[in-house]
């Protein structure tokens, strides 16, 4: 008879864990369908009328600062508001769901979320992109640019190597290793090239955020990002090239104040880790001064192919945000 107690108690306990186990997954799976519907774009599909009397810029270039969140915002950062303190700025966009570094870099250069290129960090590390359903801005904007070229130049090679794809003779990818030269390298090859599009990321904020979480290293490193940005603004406009080039300002994520990203909580990418997206640009007078509509990461490539007059394609999840361009609405 005890044993058949014993059994009785055996099958509540499992039936008991079953419907934890349930609950739990009900739990952690509604909530990633809910953050997946907060993620979805609001804003602008240029149509086909707009984009043919758009004002196009000539080129854009992106600063990418991986690991910055929204922490330009309270970092003394002068170059970042010589810049864009006139232009539309979201400092609280929404990140991709993993809140990492490929998934959300990927999001920016594609324009999809992460549940659609799915590359996560350790695949970008060895596995050439070669998705052809949802190609990088470079290969859907360069048919209309066909006698220019691009520039790709990152501390972090994931970008380069597993999340543009391999075989486009007209980007020029530079991995540098260290942020130190990346300016440098954009220097000697700017004035050659004359980019299309320049995608340059540092990663140093990320590794200080990493190491010491939201520390004085951390917010240094800001600042350092800052003036390198600045080095590279200064130099547009001593070439005459600022007036017609829209310049952004992103960051792929941000850090949890003892340092890391990811997921951890169901909503923590909501509250925690969000990112700058930040846009300005002299031509036309049409960017926005002011707060940005919602933003999500995957936007950032709607905002570049809009500044260059080209469609983007239907399967996109970006869309242009709110209050950016003032040629699209408000």
């Amino acid at each position: 008879m005890e044993k058949t107690r014993n059994k009785k108690k055996t099958t509540k306990i499992v039936v008991i864990s079953s419907v934890a186990v349930l609950a739990l997954g009900a739990f952690f799976g509604g909530a990633y369908l809910v953050g997946e519907l907060r993620r979805n774009s609001e804003g602008y599909i240029p149509t086909a009328e707009q984009l043919e009397h758009a004002t196009k810029y000539s080129r854009v270039v992106v600063f990418g600062v991986d690991g910055a969140g929204s922490h330009f915002e309270e970092t003394e950062t002068p170059n970042f508001d010589k810049i864009f303190s006139t232009g539309s700025i979201n400092y609280y966009s929404l990140v991709q769901h993993q809140a990492d570094s490929a998934p959300n870099w990927g999001s920016m250069l594609h324009g999809v979320k992460y549940a659609k290129h799915r590359v996560h960090n350790g695949d970008s590390d060895y596995k050439p992109y070669t998705n052809d359903k949802y190609p990088s801005i470079y290969k859907i904007a360069h048919p209309y640019y066909e006698n220019r070229k691009s520039l790709s130049i990152n501390n972090w090679p994931n970008i380069n190597n597993g999340l543009i794809e391999p075989d486009l003779d007209y980007v020029v990818k530079i991995n540098t290793g260290t942020d130190s030269t990346i300016n440098q390298n954009f220097f000697d090859n700017f004035l050659t090239v004359d980019p299309l599009i320049t995608w340059m990321v540092y990663d140093d904020v990320d590794a200080a955020g990493h190491g010491t979480g939201l520390s004085e290293s951390y917010f240094n490193a800001i600042k350092e990002a800052d003036r390198k940005i600045g080095e590279v603004y200064d130099f547009l406009e001593a070439n005459n090239k600022v007036n017609d080039t829209l310049f952004l300002c992103v960051a792929d994520h941000g850090h949890k104040v003892h340092g890391g990203h990811g997921i951890t909580y169901p909503f923590e990418n909501e509250l925690v880790i969000r990112a700058t997206i930040s846009v300005n640009g002299k031509l036309g007078n049409i960017v926005n001064h002011g707060k940005m509509g919602k933003a999500v990461t995957h936007d950032v490539a709607s905002i570049i192919l809009y500044a260059l007059g080209v469609p983007q394609p239907n399967n996109f999840d970006g869309r242009v945000p709110f209050n950016v361009f003032n040629n699209l609405g408000n």
